[in-house]
C-alpha cells in the first residue's frame, strides 16, 4: 500500500516551524543561502542570465513585487525566481546533495516569495528546510540513478521542492500546499542531453519558476490530485528508470531531519560535482612535487561509471561542456595548478597545452560504489605515465574538499563568496556585509537585509 506522500508533504509544508528544527538543519540552511548568493553573484554577467533577464524585462516591464539579482530589478515573483535560479546555476558552482542542486532552486524561490508574505529571516530559513526535507525524501525513495534514464534530478524534482518552500513562505494551508506540490509535479522536465548548454542552468530556473507559480495558483484556489507523487501514474513512477521505488514507507517529516543528517556538498571548483574528487587528487599530486608536463604520456582517471556518465565531453569545445568533462578537470588541474572561474573559460580552454593533455586522458570507469555516497566509487585517483616509462599515482580521494563530510571551514566559505562577488563586479566591503547577513539569515528582520543597490561590472576575462 502506498504511503500518502503528497498529503504528508503538504501538511509538513503548512505546519512546520523553525522551533522544531534542529540546529544542524538551520546551519544547512544558512550555508545554502550563503553559497547560493555567492554563485548568483558570480553568474550575474553570464550570457544565459542576460538572456533570461532580457526576456523577463520584456514580459514584466521592470515592475513586480519581487526583486531579482540582489536588487538589480523587479519582476513578478515567479519570474524573479527564474532569473535568480538561472544565475545561481549558470556556472555550475552551486552546492549539491542527493545528485540534485537544492539551494540554487530553493533560495531564489524563498527570496522571490518573501516580499509577498512580508516574512522574516526565521521563516525564510524554515522554508529552506521544508523544501530540502521534501525534496530529499522523494529523491532517496528512488533506488536507481535518474541520470541513467536521461533525467536531470534538479529539473524533475526541483519544482516540487520549490513549491514546498514557496507554500511555507506564503502560509498556505495543508490542502493548498498539497495542491501546490501536485501542480509542481506536472512541471517536471529536464534532460541530461542538454548538459553542456545554456539549458542546464535554465533547468534550475524553470524549477524555481514552476514552484512559485504552483504555490501562487494553489493559494488562489487551483487544485491538483492529492496523491500524485505516489500514484502509479504519478511523478515518482513516471521518472523511475526501472520501478525500483519505495512508495510504501511513510514519510518521517518533522521526526527525521535530512538537512541535519546530510547537509550540503559545497563545491570548491566550478565544475560538476562528479569532478570534484579527481581535481582534488590531481592538485594533491601537483602539490607533492611538480609534474613535468612535456614528459607526460598518459593520464588514467579512475572514477565510477555513474560519475563518468555525467561527464560525457571528452574534448569540450566551450566552458559549458568543460564543466562536464573529466578530461578537462584533470588536464586543467595539471596545466594551471588550480581550477577556478578563470580556468573554466574560453581562453583557458583554447590553450594548446591544455588540449594536448586532455587528449592523453583515459577513463577507467568502475562499478564499485561507496554506500555512503552511492553514485561515487569508494575513492577516485589519477595515474600519470611519463615518456621514460615511470608513473606517478595521486593520493586517493574519498571525500572531496567541501563535501558535507569534509566541509569548508568558515574562512574558505568566505574566500569562495568573495571570489564569486568579485567575479560578478561586487566590491569586498558590500560582499562582506552580505555574507554576514546570510550567515545569520534566521535572525534577519526580512528580505531587505539581503538587497544590494550596486552596479555590476562586466565579467573579467
Amino acid at each position: 500500500m502506498t504511503a500518502p506522500l503528497t498529503r504528508s508533504a503538504g501538511q509538513f509544508a503548512a505546519q512546520a516551524t523553525i522551533r522544531d528544527m534542529p540546529a544542524a538543519a538551520l546551519q544547512t540552511a544558512r550555508t545554502g543561502f550563503t553559497d547560493t548568493v555567492a554563485c548568483l553573484l558570480a553568474g550575474i554577467n553570464e550570457p544565459v542570465t542576460g538572456i533570461i533577464r532580457g526576456h523577463v524585462e520584456t514580459l514584466a516591464g521592470g515592475s513586480g513585487a519581487s526583486r531579482f539579482l540582489m536588487g538589480a530589478g523587479r519582476a513578478p515573483a515567479e519570474l524573479a525566481a527564474l532569473i535568480d535560479a538561472t544565475s545561481a546555476h549558470a556556472l555550475d558552482y552551486d552546492d549539491y546533495m542527493f545528485s540534485n542542486h537544492p539551494s540554487a532552486v530553493l533560495v531564489p524561490v524563498i527570496m522571490a516569495c518573501a516580499p509577498l508574505a512580508d516574512c522574516d529571516g526565521a521563516r525564510m530559513t524554515s522554508a529552506y528546510v521544508v523544501g530540502y526535507e521534501i525534496w530529499g525524501d522523494l529523491m532517496l525513495r528512488e533506488q536507481d540513478h535518474l541520470h541513467s534514464k536521461g533525467w536531470h534530478p534538479t529539473a524533475v524534482l526541483g519544482p516540487v521542492g520549490a513549491a514546498a518552500a514557496a507554500a511555507h513562505v506564503l502560509g498556505l494551508t495543508a490542502d493548498q500546499a498539497s495542491s501546490a506540490l501536485a501542480l509542481a509535479a506536472s512541471h517536471a522536465g529536464g534532460l541530461m542531453g542538454n548538459f553542456g548548454s545554456m539549458a542546464k542552468p535554465y533547468h534550475a530556473g524553470r524549477a524555481a519558476e514552476s514552484g512559485v507559480r504552483a504555490a501562487l495558483l494553489a493559494r488562489a484556489g487551483f487544485t491538483g490530485k492529492d496523491d500524485v507523487l505516489e500514484h502509479p501514474c504519478g511523478l515518482m513512477a513516471a521518472l523511475s528508470p526501472a520501478g525500483n521505488l519505495d512508495l510504501e514507507t511513510p514519510a518521517a517529516f518533522g521526526t527525521r531531519w535530512r538537512a541535519a543528517e546530510a547537509g550540503l556538498n559545497i563545491k570548491k571548483y566550478p565544475t560538476v560535482g562528479a569532478s570534484q574528487r579527481v581535481i582534488d587528487a590531481t592538485l594533491a599530486m601537483v602539490a607533492q612535487a611538480p609534474v613535468e608536463l612535456a614528459e607526460v604520456e598518459t593520464i588514467d582517471v579512475r572514477i565510477s561509471r555513474k560519475f563518468a556518465a555525467v561527464m560525457p565531453f571528452s574534448t569540450p569545445r566551450i566552458p559549458a561542456e568543460a564543466k562536464f568533462s573529466a578530461q578537462f578537470a584533470c588536464a586543467a588541474a595539471l596545466r594551471f595548478s588550480r581550477v577556478g572561474l578563470a580556468e573554466v573559460s574560453q581562453p583557458a580552454l583554447d590553450d594548446p597545452e591544455l588540449r594536448r593533455l586532455m587528449g592523453l586522458v583515459r577513463i577507467d570507469a568502475v562499478d564499485a560504489y561507496d554506500p555512503g555516497y552511492p553514485n561515487a566509487a569508494p575513492e577516485d585517483w589519477i595515474t600519470v605515465g611519463f615518456r621514460d616509462g615511470s608513473q606517478r599515482t595521486s593520493p586517493r580521494i574519498h571525500r572531496a574538499t567541501g563535501h558535507a563530510d569534509a566541509p569548508l571551514p568558515a574562512h574558505q566559505l568566505w574566500q569562495k563568496f568573495a571570489g564569486c562577488a568579485e567575479w560578478g563586479g561586487l566590491g569586498q566591503a558590500p560582499a562582506r556585509r552580505l555574507f554576514d547577513a546570510l550567515q545569520s539569515i534566521d535572525t534577519q528582520p526580512g528580505i531587505e537585509a539581503l538587497r544590494l543597490e550596486t552596479h555590476y561590472a562586466p565579467n573579467p576575462t
